[in-house]
């Protein structure tokens, strides 16, 4: 028995609610495009989106060339519509201030994310291993609630006691679900190590649908959560009550909306980490090591096939030199039914429209700690309020809203997760930072009380009246419609930032999954790529960058074979 395992169980939400903790990190900037008319004697490649899948393209292009000595060497170009590299990658300051970045978007990533760990360690990069700071008299970092009851807590690391305490809450965890946490994890590892072939058994996969049927994992992404873990021989009460809430925090989907394997993907969580100021660093290095140009504010509206074999590239940069139009090999490393691009011939077989999760992220401080009595706690129980919560569904509705989607499946707890990320003292911390002004119209006095930096995700946008409930302090919706946040006093919300993401797809059972290459009407179109089919499979910032690396390892293998041909 692998008893960190089972203490790991009691952080599952850590894998998107989390941040870090830092002081006088760099700033998100942007790659500065360079207009440089390349060399004629190039092969040129034109990258549409700057996320990880991109960046890792991008980075792994040029890393692949030159192991291969490719000759013609590569030119690489990006594109993308944000003014920074990373995608859903990137962070916010809370309080408007540099001291406390915030991740708005992907947190963590996990030991067997080689890629990204590899990078972190490669461009010396400063690991953080501290995910969230509990408030400092709670006495649970983090709590399940199913909208009624508190279903599991568990216990701080940093308190007096929290060595047997910890003990104690792995016995709990045996006592009420018996081998149902052994039994995961031996799900978990079986499932993990057949996906770890596709770093190298497999690679590079020209399909991705060959890759997961040789591999199997077909019968985890065709079953739904809920029957994959009932063949493991989990109950139903541990799947509920812990595993649904990861899948729910991670995926806002219960377990009879989520494929199998994207459940059990929850449940890989050893050694969870961070960079230190925000994850978007590895892929901003990624693409300063390896592009030679990149266009930001920059969107790709039409893709034209020319007579040469070449594909012109027409945007909206006004700024482009005629010579930067035109490009030997595209990749597409934007979902394809956002990426509103244009295709002259059309593309044959064009990737299946799925849907996405529209997940609402909302980040605010205020002095107010969460209720006691919002979660059925008495006022005198302040501390019994665990600094984190997440959510699953109570026993009653768990068949009837376990296959939904949205609003229609969270359920009485109306919101994923709540965390609290750190708690500011903005007028200690970090003092070489400077005194920072007046924040949104607060006083100097009111920054300088301590402030609970929270983050909440959420299937809809969250109302004035729902905050006051949840920290407990008295409000009054104005008159008519505006029961927005922003109608909330300054002395109550000090901070807000508001954010709603197309984060990632529901993960739905299925067998069927994208080509890596897009086929026009006329002509194989070889040297047209697509990435972000790999995220039906499984979305993270680790596969969305192993979907890169292996675009760019077929496209230097089919150039070096054409070399010596």
């Amino acid at each position: 028995m692998h008893l960190p395992f089972l203490s790991r169980v009691l952080i599952l939400s850590l894998l998107h609610i989390s941040t870090i903790a830092t002081e006088h990190v760099p700033a998100q900037r942007p790659l500065q495009s360079s207009n440089t008319t390349p060399s004629t004697q190039v092969h040129r490649v034109a990258i549409i989106g700057a996320g990880p899948g991109g960046s890792s393209a991008s980075y792994h292009l040029d890393k692949f060339s030159r192991l291969s000595s490719l000759e013609p060497p590569l030119d690489i170009t990006i594109f993308d519509t944000n003014p920074y590299i990373g995608g859903r990658t990137t962070t916010v300051n809370a309080l408007d201030n540099p001291r406390y970045p915030v991740e708005l978007g992907a947190s963590i990533f996990v030991e067997i994310n080689y890629i990204l760990y590899n990078a972190t360690r490669d461009f010396d990069l400063t690991p953080s291993f501290k995910i969230y700071e509990a408030t400092p008299t709670a006495k649970y970092e983090l709590g399940i609630w199913d909208g009624t009851k508190f279903v599991f807590t568990a216990v701080r690391e940093d308190s007096d006691s929290s060595s047997w305490r910890g003990w104690w809450d792995i016995a709990k965890l045996l006592w009420k679900y018996g081998l149902s946490p052994i039994r995961t994890q031996r799900a978990t590892r079986a499932a993990i190590s057949s996906f770890l072939k596709f770093y190298d058994d497999y690679f590079p996969f020209a399909s991705l649908q060959d890759a997961v049927m040789a591999t199997g994992l077909d019968a985890y992404t065709g079953a739904t959560g809920k029957e994959v873990l009932k063949n493991a021989g989990v109950s139903e009460q541990f799947a509920r009550e812990i595993i649904q809430a990861s899948t729910r925090v991670n995926y806002a989907s219960n377990l009879g909306g989520i494929h199998g394997l994207e459940t059990l993907v929850c449940m890989a969580i050893e050694g969870a980490m961070a960079v230190h100021g925000g994850n978007w660093q590895i892929f901003d290095t990624m693409v300063k090591h390896s592009a030679q140009r990149a266009f930001l504010n920059t969107s790709v509206t039409h893709v034209e096939r020319t007579s040469k074999g070449t594909y012109a590239l027409q945007t909206t940069n006004d700024d482009m030199a005629e010579d930067d139009f035109e490009f030997d090999t595209v990749i597409l490393a934007a979902p394809y039914q956002f990426a509103n691009i244009s295709f002259t011939p059309k593309i044959l077989d064009p990737p299946v429209r799925i849907p996405y999760v529209s997940l609402y992220v909302t980040l605010f401080t205020s002095p107010h700690r969460l209720a006691p009595a919002y979660f059925g706690l008495s006022d005198d129980k302040q501390d019994d309020v665990p600094s984190s919560v997440i959510t699953t569904l109570p026993e009653d509705l768990n068949e009837r809203l376990g296959s939904q989607h949205g609003v229609e499946a969270v359920g009485p707890s109306g919101f994923w997760s709540i965390s609290t990320l750190r708690v500011l003292h903005p007028e200690s911390d970090g003092l070489s930072a400077g005194p920072i002004g007046a924040v949104n119209g607060s006083s100097q006095d009111d920054e300088e009380s301590t402030q609970y930096l929270y983050k909440i995700f959420s299937p809809a946008p969250l109302t004035g009246s729902f905050l006051s409930e949840l920290l407990g302090f008295e409000y009054t919706p104005p008159s008519g419609e505006d029961d927005s946040l922003g109608s909330l006093p300054k002395k109550d919300l000090s901070w807000l930032y508001e954010k709603v993401w197309h984060s990632y797809p529901y993960e739905l059972p299925t067998t069927t999954f994208s080509n890596f290459t897009l086929q026009m009407d006329e002509g194989e179109g070889v040297g047209l790529y697509y990435l972000s089919g790999m995220e039906s499979f499984i979305s993270t910032m680790e596969t969305s960058a192993l979907a890169g690396m292996n675009v760019a390892k077929l496209i230097v293998e089919g150039l070096h074979s054409h070399e010596n041909r």
